[in-house]
């Protein structure tokens, strides 16, 4: 075919690189000039022009000539001037459109090994990483593909495909966000994992989280078997092809991982009125995790189970190294491994090597006596997870700006991270977005105004991470939370740590 991709943003780019990879001849059009997109996405279509992708950049009237099928991006607003004339190309049996299913099927074809995908608000780039240390320790070779190695998945998977990653592996593991599931749902699965849906994103789907929730479920289409959070049963428990699990944060679980236990008459230290019963207690998951004294154990059941022909009953038991929201993800990351087929055994070894994911609330070290850590939480349920693994100690959060391309309800963020914080010292810059905005750091203050922080609003990271040591002491704990442990980790950390490492030579 000859292919018009309408948008080189990030839905047309991956769509026109596979595209021209199986050999069709493809031209990318956008009204914007190459130099007006962001330095790496000018070096990742010099890349697609080099491979034979034609580059049509700075127009608003495409040109047409030669073409036979056209795919739209799903940014392109659909009363613009050039949706029309598609419209009437395709009417007139000019054009032929190429749908996001035409492009799923394109990338089903090409990854020929056993895949297990993983999606979920939070929680997938750890989960993804768990899978990745079982299988890989259990001898597989395997084609990891997460946020670790790229902020746009679906470039980065598209990118693996045309490298020839699917060849080279016995099984691929693919971390698949809502963005990259619209391209990716017709790709076979031999285990699907849903982490939790949680309120994020809405600005992307009309504010509906019906809309978003359907995005999701979309990892379910062609999938032999669901594994699922229990927070996601309210939304795939018409689906019979789930396995739910969950972690039991018992007292002496509690107590072993210092996760903070709330008094349901403490208003100022419990979460939102829909969290104050946790949903991954309930009992009626087959897969089920504990922890104590530095074990990680799983009992399971998963007979009768669709799909699972082999399916079975028994625990496993692991020494386990990573806390917090490792211990629920590495429950998932089982489950998905039991569910493959995989021997306990080799279960309980992976888990044991797994050291958590660089930037997912990983401890930097000790510095003049204080602990720090490292984590992109940016939304409630984070917050909550990340922030009540220290109760007994002084808490200094360093908060960066905690919008991405969505914006989000900072003054209810703040109202959660004020809940936990003793110090909340708040940067304006985007590490994201790349820009200063002081009004962020207002509303984020605006929502802590109960809470009893001492608060500090300052310009960047750097000297976020040089005030924290002057307004703490050694036994404190200090840890970063924002989206750029995961959008820009190396910056980001280089920014805090450096600011850190002159505030212990300036105050003490």
């Amino acid at each position: 075919m000859n292919c018009i991709v309408i948008g080189a943003g990030n839905a047309g780019r991956p769509v026109a690189r596979i595209l021209n990879h199986v050999g069709n001849k493809v031209r990318i059009t956008d009204s914007k000039n190459l130099e007006k997109f962001p330095e790496k996405v000018q070096k990742t279509l010099l890349k697609m022009e080099e491979e034979g992708v034609e580059l049509q950049l700075g127009s608003n009237t495409p040109d047409f000539n030669g073409m036979d099928s056209a795919y739209v991006s799903p940014a392109i607003p659909k009363k613009a001037p050039i949706m029309e004339g598609i419209a009437s190309k395709i009417e007139n049996k000019e054009l032929k459109l190429i749908s996001n299913e035409d492009v799923s099927c394109i990338i089903n074809d090409l990854i020929d090994i056993d895949t297990i995908g993983i999606t979920g608000t939070v929680g997938k780039t750890s989960t993804s990483h768990a899978i990745y240390e079982i299988f890989k320790n259990a001898g597989y070779k395997v084609w990891l593909c997460s946020s670790r190695m790229g902020n746009l998945l679906s470039e980065t998977i598209i990118d693996g495909i045309v490298k020839g990653l699917p060849k080279e592996n016995d099984i691929a593991v693919l971390e698949i966000p809502h963005g990259t599931l619209g391209i990716m749902f017709k790709v076979h699965l031999k285990v699907a994992v849903l982490t939790n849906i949680y309120i994020d994103h809405l600005d992307e789907f009309d504010n509906s989280m019906e809309k978003y929730v359907a995005r999701k479920r979309l990892i379910t289409c062609s999938s032999d078997v669901l594994v699922a959070g229990a927070p996601c049963r309210k939304y795939v428990e018409d689906l019979d092809d789930t396995v739910f699990y969950c972690f039991n944060e018992s007292k002496s679980a509690s107590e072993s991982t210092n996760i903070r236990e709330y008094n349901s008459n403490d208003t100022s230290k419990k979460s939102e009125s829909e969290h104050e019963k946790p949903e991954h207690e309930n009992p009626k998951c087959p897969v089920s995790g504990y922890y104590k004294n530095g074990t990680l154990g799983l009992k399971y059941n998963l007979k009768g189970v669709p799909h699972l022909s082999s399916g079975e009953s028994g625990e496993l038991k692991t020494q386990f190294k990573p806390c917090g929201y490792y211990l629920e993800n590495s429950v998932g990351a089982a489950a998905a491994a039991l569910c493959y087929g995989l021997d306990k055994k080799a279960i309980e070894h992976g888990l044991s090597k797994f050291n958590g994911v660089p930037g997912r609330m990983e401890y930097v070290g000790k510095y003049n006596g204080r602990d720090v850590y490292i984590d992109p939480s940016h939304v409630i349920e984070g917050f909550i997870k990340t922030l009540s693994l220290f109760p007994e100690r002084t808490l200094v959060v360093l908060v960066e700006n905690l919008d991405t391309a969505n914006s989000r309800d900072k003054q209810k963020l703040g109202e959660v991270i004020g809940r936990y914080a003793d110090v909340m010292i708040c940067s304006a810059y985007n590490e994201t977005m790349n820009k200063l905005d002081r009004n962020a750091v207002q509303e984020i203050f605006k929502g802590a105004k109960d809470s009893n922080a001492l608060k500090i609003g300052v310009d960047d990271l750097k000297t976020a991470g040089e005030v924290s040591i002057k307004y703490s002491k050694p036994g404190d704990v200090i840890i970063h939370v924002g989206p750029g442990a995961i959008t820009t980790y190396d910056s980001t950390k280089f920014k805090m740590m450096s600011g850190i490492e002159e505030g212990c030579k300036k105050y003490e």
